[in-house]
């Protein structure tokens, strides 16, 4: 081998420190696949939780109406008080 050249020790640092850099450069992008992977996962389960929460408040919107519906049909117009129960019927506007 008499072509043959020795790296100097200057040199095959360099290319060991290159080495390590595209090592921990490695880990590093491994690890933000896996934050990333998971942070979708979250973000896909918080999806889902909205959509079920969106879908419960058009249900109860829904039933909101028909106890309207229904109380407006048995006591006519008028306003309620929680606290007591207590109606009062709405005043009939003579023209």
């Amino acid at each position: 081998m008499e072509n043959s050249q020795k790296f100097s020790a200057e040199e095959l640092d360099q290319i060991k420190k290159i080495q390590e850099k595209y090592s921990i450069l490695g880990v590093e992008l491994v690890q933000l696949k896996l934050t990333l992977k998971s942070t979708k996962d979250y973000l896909a389960a918080l999806n889902n939780q909205e959509a079920l929460i969106e879908g419960q408040i058009i249900e109860t919107n829904t039933e909101e109406k028909n106890l309207a519906k229904e109380l407006d049909a048995k006591y006519g117009a008028g306003s309620l008080d929680l606290e007591s129960g207590v109606f009062t019927p709405q005043e009939k506007k003579n023209n």
